[in-house]
């Protein structure tokens, strides 16, 4: 199927809202979370123990986690103007998924002890793709029916 040929997505005022409100949330928690990463790098990596020794660790690390959520962030705040939201939705949801469960296999896997922010950094990710896939539903109008 051509995405030419994908049904037109329509919006009750209910389901628009709710879409455009999570888009939202999600947009501004990674850009929130890109600008501490880029500006405030030893800090967010010293949260989870990773350590920048060098300024070439300091470049990469703010490069990595910072441009791309700024970017990616970026991205969700055109969804909005653009009225792209589903795709948004999609994006954020695919995304934090992705943290999701390489978090929890990893986790599952280090057989070890972890700081809490990795139990709290789990637990949001999972609580974004719940919304993300909550408005999607909503904003096709199947809210509360199954898919």
């Amino acid at each position: 199927m051509t995405i030419s040929r994908l049904p037109e997505v329509r919006f009750g005022s209910e389901g628009r809202s709710l879409a455009r409100g999570v888009l939202w949330l999600t947009a501004l928690t990674f850009v929130g979370l890109g600008a501490a990463s880029a500006f405030l790098p030893l800090f967010m990596a010293g949260m989870v123990e990773i350590g920048l020794p060098s300024a070439t660790a300091r470049v990469d690390f703010a490069a990595t986690y910072g441009g791309f959520e700024l970017g990616f962030g970026a991205f969700l705040l055109i969804c909005l103007r653009r009225s792209w939201i589903e795709a948004g939705l999609w994006a954020g949801a695919v995304a934090l998924t992705g943290f999701a469960t390489v978090r929890l296999l990893t986790l599952v896997g280090s057989q070890a002890s972890v700081r809490p922010v990795i139990y709290l950094a789990l637990a949001l990710e999972v609580l974004g793709v719940v919304l993300n896939v909550w408005a999607l539903k909503a904003s096709r109008g199947v809210l509360g029916r199954s898919v």
